[in-house]
């Protein structure tokens, strides 16, 4: 019968456990799913909102970028207007984006292009080549500051606009960011936000196909949605702010089920086998009363028989053991004990899972990066997270237990946040009243912070409680202060900036436009005179900018007139050039000044060679006058030989007064006239020239022409003056190597289209590099009693006609000098 009893115990011990272990295990699996459920519907929400202030970041760096300075600079230069061509930048920073800019955290764009307002790509930088004509994306700009999530060829791109504005409502130029929306792209949106089991993507919501993920290696671009439903938990909300209106995307939370699986796996098996401890207990004690009992009930069933035998003189045997009801009450008392124990053990372990739980949504509460308050309904602060903590400087003891707008909220807004607060919780007023009103706080150390604040109610059972959202703006609110300022760009500008529209009225001036309304006499919001209406016309006709100089009594101002075809007016940007016209002619004069000094010092150097050309016709008129006068007296001569006589003697006139023309021409001081002569006769004037001194100093000149005719237009004295002084240089050069070895090469040729040029040669010792990177210093002289002004004024020379010196130099080897001058084939010569 003990064994029966025994075997009887245990069958309905594992009858009870299978009944009701998948009961108590659905239970609990239930609980955990319900759990699951409310942490991906968190999650969900703070991924999509770090995704939307990560693309609000973008905003911000298109912002700063259409208003740096370098932009700003660029667009008024010379190069923006003066190509409509597109111009691209590989891996190479353009000179209007600062270095290493733009980037948020470890993402850098794709492509930055600087737009006109047509639309336009002028300006493309480019760190990776797209895969389709850049013109796809131009084609989506929306005229105004936005930014868009976009598919092309079944990719996402962030694309953020951003117009470049000089004044109130005028846009000259727009900055658009192109952004590869890839694995890192979603990986850095949410950085420092949740662990490895979860994930975010964008998902095309018209074939359920995943376009991106935080982890292409898990989740493969391409792939199907319903492939990941069995491997993840899925959350998806639509991006209405940011996206396309061709396309539809889905942003994607997905939680991983293996991990959480694996988690409930792992505590259902601890709860389970917890489970089957207590009913290994329940059975062993349960069987162990039955066998106690049925013990009992066979030792009173025994000593029946005994006494019965006794009575009846049968003699049966007696096992004598100790009190059974005492053993069996002890076991009793165990067994209740062991029940105790498993209860408050698995109580136990129940409130560790919940307060891990409770510690997983205080973390996320702590780490939001928004401040968090939580009040009651009397509006006593009982919660706040870490950021408001950080945020406003006070301890959690000072915070809590007391009114939010006593401490953080600035005096003037305190009435306003109680009306807010007491509406909200009254529900007297609809949802949009209780989310981002804009106040002012205040820190613990008296720091103003300009904020948006938001009020959620939290229904709990017994009472409600309520999120204070409290969203610090003043970075934005910063910005919005830079642009407005900027906006008052035009008006603070000391240059004349004017808004002419297609009439010809005057729609905008600012005030230092004065002088020039004055010129026009005209006022604001007046037509300008008929010359000018037809200027701006044609400039709005032509799509153009042009500019012009007008003199007014005592300024010089140069007008360029920008036109803005898409809004139909002209912008006029003035610059006062008074002072640089007049030390351009200050400079010019004191130029024309300095050549003539140093053609009189030429002069002066060549006055012994001169002297001898002069002697020359001079000497011939005298004998050949003498030789007539000898005829004369004697009568020997016939008139033939008499006028072949005085034809000689008027000759050698002419001969000296040619050489005195010349020397009148070179040494007079008269203004910078231009005109187009032949290379070839410049150089042959310079030989001729130079031709005594040369003879004088033994050296041997040799002249080689272009075959072809090498037209210049060039002020004749100052060239002739440039190849005079390299040439006399040259000669002085030549006096320290042997006689035998002095040659003076002067060769014309064509350098190409649009350039010639004269080589000036000697074979004289040359000059070390030192000497070379000092020659153009004005003083430097090698020459003993040298002004050191030649070459500085020869250079001067060659510049204003937009030509070039070049010196090649070696040691014992000579010197060769490059005089290189503009030249045009369309331009005519007298004479060619």
């Amino acid at each position: 019968m003990p064994t029966l009893s025994l075997l009887a115990g245990i069958f309905s011990g594992l009858v009870a456990w299978l009944l009701l272990d998948p009961i108590q295990g659905k239970h609990l699996e239930q609980l955990f799913q319900n759990e699951l459920v409310n942490r991906l519907d968190m999650r969900a929400v703070e991924t999509r909102r770090r995704f939307e202030e990560f693309i609000k970041e973008w905003q911000l760096q298109g912002h700063a970028i259409s208003n740096h300075w370098q932009l700003i600079t660029y667009l008024n230069s010379f190069s923006w207007y003066k190509s409509a061509q597109r111009t691209k930048y590989y891996n190479e920073s353009p000179n209007w984006l600062e270095i290493g800019h733009p980037n948020v955290s470890l993402i850098a764009p794709g492509q930055v292009v600087l737009m006109d307002m047509r639309g336009k790509a002028r300006e493309i930088y480019q760190r990776k080549l797209l895969p389709f004509n850049i013109d796809r994306i131009l084609e989506l700009y929306p005229k105004r500051d936005d930014a868009v999530i976009t598919l092309i060829e079944g990719t996402p791109y962030l694309l953020v606009w951003s117009n470049i504005a000089y004044q109130q409502d005028t846009d000259p130029a727009v900055v658009l960011l192109i952004i590869d929306v890839d694995e890192l792209f979603l990986a850095e949106s949410q950085k420092m936000a949740h662990g490895t089991d979860t994930l975010i993507a964008l998902i095309d919501s018209n074939d359920q196909r995943l376009l991106v993920s935080s982890n292409q290696e898990k989740i493969p671009q391409g792939s199907y949605i319903r492939d990941w439903r069995d491997s993840y938990l899925l959350t998806s909300q639509a991006i209405t702010q940011y996206q396309s209106l061709d396309h539809d995307l889905l942003f994607t939370t997905m939680v991983s089920r293996d991990v959480v699986q694996q988690n409930i796996k792992n505590i259902s098996k601890l709860a389970q086998l917890d489970r089957l401890l207590a009913a290994l207990v329940y059975v062993v004690v349960f069987s162990f009363i039955i066998f106690l009992i049925s013990a009992k009930i066979n030792q009173v069933l025994k000593r029946i028989s005994r006494y019965g035998q006794q009575a009846l003189g049968v003699q049966q045997p007696v096992i004598e053991k100790g009190n059974v009801l005492l053993q069996l009450e002890d076991w009793v008392k165990k067994f209740f004990r062991q029940l105790i124990t498993a209860r408050d053990t698995l109580h136990d372990r129940q409130e560790k899972r919940i307060r891990e739980t409770e510690v997983l949504k205080s973390a996320l509460f702590d780490n939001s990066m928004v401040s968090i308050v939580t009040l009651d309904e009397q509006g006593i602060v009982v919660e706040v997270n870490g950021t408001a903590l950080n945020t406003f400087g006070y301890s959690r003891r000072l915070l809590m237990g007391r009114r939010l707008e006593e401490i953080a909220i600035k005096p003037d807004d305190r009435s306003r946040f109680r009306d807010m607060l007491g509406r909200c919780i009254k529900r007297s007023v609809g949802p949009s009243f209780c989310r981002d009103q804009p106040m002012l706080a205040e820190t613990a150390n008296g720091e103003e912070k300009a904020i948006e604040c938001s009020v959620i109610p939290i229904h709990l059972q017994n009472q409600t409680l309520f999120n204070v959202y409290l969203r610090d703006v003043s970075g934005r609110r910063q910005a919005e202060r830079e642009i407005a300022s900027l906006a008052k760009l035009a008006s603070e500008n000391p240059n004349p900036v004017l808004r002419i529209n297609d009439k010809g009225v005057i729609v905008y001036a600012n005030d230092a436009s004065e002088p020039l309304l004055t010129y026009w006499d005209c006022e604001r919001g007046q037509t300008l005179p008929l010359y000018w209406r037809n200027l701006v016309a044609s400039v709005l006709k032509e799509g153009v900018n042009k500019v012009y100089e007008i003199n007014l009594e005592d300024q010089i101002y140069s007008l360029q007139l920008a036109s803005i075809r898409e809004l139909d007016y002209v912008n006029i940007y003035g610059r006062d050039f008074t002072q640089m016209r007049l030390a351009e002619m200050q400079s010019r004069q004191h130029q024309s000044e300095l050549v003539h000094v140093c053609r009189l010092s030429t002069m002066g150097e060549m006055s012994t060679g001169l002297a001898h050309e002069l002697n020359q016709p001079l000497s011939a008129i005298i004998n050949f006058a003498s030789g007539c006068v000898r005829r004369l007296q004697t009568g020997s001569g016939g008139e033939a030989e008499l006028l072949d006589a005085m034809a000689q003697i008027t000759v050698q006139a002419e001969r000296a007064g040619e050489i005195i023309k010349r020397l009148r021409s070179l040494v007079g001081k008269r203004p910078q006239e231009r005109e187009a002569a032949n290379l070839n006769h410049l150089v042959l004037e310079v030989a001729s020239f130079i031709e005594f001194e040369a003879d004088r100093e033994k050296v041997e000149v040799c002249v080689e022409l272009s075959d072809e005719v090498l037209p210049v237009m060039v002020d004749l004295v100052q060239i002739e003056q440039v190849l005079l002084n390299l040439v006399r240089n040259a000669i002085d050069a030549m006096k320290q190597v042997d006689v035998s070895q002095r040659r003076l090469l002067l060769k014309t040729e064509r350098v190409n289209n649009k350039m010639v040029q004269v080589l000036v040669r000697d074979s004289g010792p040359g000059m070390s590099p030192e000497t070379l990177e000092h020659l153009f210093d004005a003083f430097f002289s090698t020459k003993k009693g040298g002004m050191g002004m030649g070459l500085r004024i020869s250079q001067k020379i060659m510049q204003d006609h937009h030509g070039l010196i070049e010196v090649v130099s070696e040691v014992d080897e000579g010197t060769t000098f490059h005089v290189i001058l503009p030249t045009d084939p369309k331009l005519e010569l007298p004479g060619f």
